[in-house]
Order: structure tokens, then C-alpha cells, then sequence
């Protein structure tokens, strides 16, 4: 059962304080200097296995591939092979945002080969969770509505198809936030988030509550301080614990930035009652630190003094996957494919060195969370 918004009025009071302080320098939108979140700085603690290492590495990638037809799902799978190899090869364990949309022929289709083909991509990213990769929730938008029907049929939710109206102009590219709340309401972006987490925890955990983490699809948290409140408890009364992915600034604009830099991309979540987690990607020339682009790694774990250092790395596998290309730009070539795939294992080789090194400590998102609550 979804769990009442405790506190929700509560919540409105603090909102509509908020709505009407002072709020009248334009200044760029910085969520890291929002009052409800707190830097966070993880301690070198003695006599743990990461005692002698500069930075937690924590390899992240949003799931989102093309699924319109049987080979997209067979190259999907494809990249999925080979993602576990890196990580076998290197022990460099993935954290996988799966858009829980991407799932949908899966359970919807009438076409039965791709159906049957979703199907087993599901059990390929099962798979990887049980050698030790992570899968944890993204979606670009709301809930797929088919797909939410079909997830909520136990227990169906009555969602308003209410919203409010956008601020003009909206500074973040309008994705998640925009599409699920200021489209069609509180409720609907709860219930996007709720079922898709129970989805995902059916597909790739049997059921279990393991899916702790959000990544909103075009890093859009929302416009403003009120918005970014309103997501994270949104994110609470969906079960969730964590969010990774605060952008700053205007999108499009020379001051929009995703995640922080390392010690700053950290943070604790307070929205009321509830505590959450903050583990924002790691920013880096030409965005964040994405590991088929060149980033001195050494350099960035050692940043910072007298804390571990958290490098929160992106990559889409989507980008290995050979299908047909949006905005009717032709499809990658094989050679453009495999120089992609060199690259990407050049950063794996790095990274590896580096963790023999006792640099850097490869972990899932998963584990860093756990590590944060303990030494909460």
C-alpha cells in the first residue's frame, strides 16, 4: 500500500513560506544552497575495506534503450553482455538507472517475439544484480499509463489528472518533474515513482523492497527551491531514499551544470520528517565525468583533504547500441560502435589501475548508501 503523505499540510505551510519569502534576486537556481540540504562528508573511517583509498567510485548509467522491435532488443542485450564483461574483467560493479518505461513490451505487447525478447533483457539485468551490479529507478516522464494500469491492478490508485501551472520560462529542460507534476499532478508523479519502483523490485529483486534511488530523466528536479522540496517528498512518500541528479543553473544557458564537484555532490535531504540522501553526479569539463569522455580521475580523488571523496560517474549503454538514431541523423557505424566500446574499456583499465592502486574504490550506489546511513 502506498503510504499517506504524513505531513502534507505541514509541507503546504512550508511551501507557501516559501513561495512567498524573499525570493526577488535572479540569481542562478543552486538546489546545493537550498536550506532543506546539507553538504555531507564522508569520513576515511579505520579498519574499513575503503580505509586506505582517496574516493568512493561509483560507475552509474541510465538505462533507457530503444525497444520498438526485436533487434533493438537483441543489440540491447548485446551491450548488456558486454557491460558485465567490463565489470567481471575489471570488478567495476555498474549501477543501472533502468527507465522502468523501457520494460514496458515486455508486459504490454502483442507481439510475442518482442515480448519474449523484453522479457529476457529483464532477466540479463537480474542477472547483473545478482553478480553484483545495482538497479535502481529512472523515468523521463510519467509512468507509461498502460504500464501503470497494468503494475497497479491489486491496487488501484485514484490519481487526479490535476497540476499547476509552470514557471515562465522554465528553467530546466522540461522532462521528469515538468511532465509528471506540472502535467497532471501531485499524485500522478507519486504514483509514477511508487509503481515504477515496485515494478522494477518485481523484475530484478523477486518482489524484494531493494530499489532505494531516483534519477530524474533531464536532470529536472523541478525550477526552484519549492519544486526541488516538493520532488524529494515526493521521492519520501514514495519509499525512495535517495536522488542523484541536482543540476544548477539555466538549462541551454553557459551557467547550467549537472551534479558538483567532488565534496560538494553530497548531501543530506531534509523534507519534514523524512531524510534523504543526495548523491549528485560528479561534474567535470564538458558536463559531468562520464567514462567514455577524458577525466583525470587521480586528480579528482584527490580534490579534497580529509574526507572521502564521492566520483559519481554516467554513461547511457544506449549509446553502444546500434539502431536507429534520432532527428533522422543516420545510425552509428560499426567502427564509430567499436571505438565507442574501446574507449569505454580504456576507462575501465583506468579506473581498475587506479583501485589497485588504492585510489579509488569502486561501489554500487547501493553500498555507498549504506556506508552514509552508518555513518549518520
Amino acid at each position: 500500500m502506498m503510504r499517506p503523505l504524513a505531513g502534507f499540510s505541514l509541507f503546504l505551510i512550508a511551501l507557501t513560506f516559501l513561495q512567498t519569502g524573499g525570493c526577488s534576486k535572479q540569481t542562478a537556481e543552486n538546489p546545493f544552497r537550498y536550506p532543506f540540504i546539507r553538504p555531507l562528508h564522508l569520513k576515511r573511517e579505520a579498519g574499513k575495506p575503503y580505509s586506505e583509498y582517496r574516493a568512493f567510485y561509483v560507475l552509474t548509467e541510465d538505462f533507457e534503450p530503444a525497444v520498438e522491435s526485436v533487434s533493438d532488443l537483441d543489440y540491447i542485450r548485446e551491450v548488456l553482455k558486454f557491460a558485465s564483461g567490463l565489470s567481471s574483467q575489471y570488478n567495476i560493479p555498474w549501477t543501472h538507472f533502468v527507465d522502468v518505461n523501457a520494460l514496458a513490451p515486455a508486459f504490454l505487447s502483442d507481439d510475442q517475439q518482442l515480448k519474449q525478447r523484453c522479457q529476457a533483457m529483464i532477466g540479463d539485468l537480474a542477472r547483473m544484480t545478482v553478480e553484483g551490479d545495482d538497479c535502481e529507478l529512472h523515468l523521463h516522464g510519467p509512468m507509461n499509463r498502460e504500464l501503470l494500469d497494468y503494475v497497479s491492478s491489486e491496487e488501484k490508485l485514484h490519481i487526479k489528472q490535476s497540476g499547476a501551472e509552470a514557471a515562465k520560462p522554465y528553467r530546466q529542460r522540461k522532462s521528469f518533474f515538468f511532465q509528471s507534476f506540472y502535467r497532471q499532478g501531485y499524485r500522478q508523479l507519486v504514483g509514477s515513482l511508487t509503481y515504477g519502483k515496485r515494478l522494477l523490485e518485481g523484475c530484478v529483486y523477486e518482489g524484494k523492497k531493494q530499489v532505494l534511488a531516483f534519477r530524474p530523466g533531464g536532470w529536472d528536479h523541478g525550477d526552484n527551491e519549492q519544486d526541488t522540496l516538493l520532488y524529494f517528498h515526493a521521492l519520501s512518500d514514495s519509499g525512495l531514499m535517495s536522488n542523484s541528479g541536482l543540476s544548477t543553473g539555466q538549462f541551454g544557458g553557459e551557467n547550467w551544470r549537472v551534479g558538483n564537484d567532488p565534496g560538494k555532490n553530497v548531501a543530506i535531504v531534509s523534507a519534514g520528517e523524512d531524510r534523504l540522501f543526495e548523491v549528485s553526479p560528479t561534474a567535470g569539463p564538458g558536463g559531468y565525468v562520464n567514462p567514455a569522455m577524458p577525466h583525470d580521475l587521480n586528480k579528482l580523488a584527490n580534490s579534497v583533504k580529509d574526507e572521502m571523496a564521492v566520483i559519481v560517474a554516467v554513461y547511457h549503454l544506449g549509446a553502444l547500441q546500434k539502431t536507429k538514431s534520432e532527428a533522422g541523423n543516420a545510425p552509428r557505424s560499426d567502427a564509430e560502435l567499436r571505438a565507442e566500446r574501446e574507449t569505454l574499456e580504456q576507462q575501465f583499465k583506468t579506473a581498475a589501475d587506479l583501485a589497485a592502486a588504492k585510489v579509488l574504490y569502486p561501489i554500487t550506489l547501493r553500498e555507498l548508501l549504506a556506508i552514509i546511513s552508518e555513518q549518520q
